[in-house]
């Protein structure tokens, strides 16, 4: 495997996954991969491009009671 999973929020509750992949990827987004890589089977991907919101994401306090 040439890349490893990239920066994530993951919400139980929603059985959803939020990535950050920079508007420099170069490489394929494969969302489905980086979720089995997970082990969250049955989750929804989401790619974030904007590192300012991935971040306000992460730090969101009302998500860490997701």
């Amino acid at each position: 495997m040439a890349d490893k999973t990239p920066p994530s929020i993951i919400l139980h509750k929603s059985k959803e996954v939020i990535f950050y992949i920079s508007n420099d990827y170069k490489n394929s987004i494969n969302v489905s991969l980086w979720i089995k890589e997970l082990n969250l089977f049955g989750y929804k991907g989401l790619v974030i491009h904007s590192k300012c919101i991935f971040n306000r994401l992460k730090n969101d306090s009302s998500l860490a009671r997701n």
